[in-house]
């Protein structure tokens, strides 16, 4: 759990670092029945610092749960999504969808692991990556 940025209250999150084969734009958007923020962090993600590194937010627009965002993301550096919801307390299971000009690897990552978000025996992590390569 962390404080998220300009919040009262504990938050479960779910990190997941983001290594691109190829630099351009990327963009991420979430399926949930819940409200949900993202972040993108370049290099580190610190729970107990959530405005360091950070390069992006987005939330949920008024009409949809989902939230969508987007960077420029470049070859040889790592950036962190960090996915949270609007409630505190709150944990379950999402989809995530990638779209971006080249390929993205995605690896959940657990850096402090008493803190981090965890589902014992039911974490759902769909994770749809397409990629808009030109022929």
């Amino acid at each position: 759990m962390y404080l998220r940025i300009c919040s009262k209250g504990k938050y479960y999150y779910e990190t997941i670092q983001i290594n691109v084969d190829q630099d351009g734009f990327y963009s991420f958007t979430n399926n949930d029945t819940r409200r949900t923020y993202g972040y993108i962090y370049i290099n580190d993600f610190d729970p107990f610092n959530p405005d360091e590194n950070l390069i992006a937010s987005s939330n949920s627009s008024c009409s949809s749960h989902s939230f969508r965002l987007g960077s420029y993301f470049k070859t040889n550096i790592t950036y962190i999504l960090v996915i949270t919801t609007l409630e505190p307390y709150i944990q379950g299971a999402f989809q995530l969808f990638v779209t971006g000009i080249g390929n993205a690897s995605l690896n959940r990552i657990c850096k402090y692991s008493c803190f981090s978000f965890t589902f014992v025996g039911m974490c759902f992590l769909f994770i749809f990556v397409k990629s808009k390569k030109s022929t």
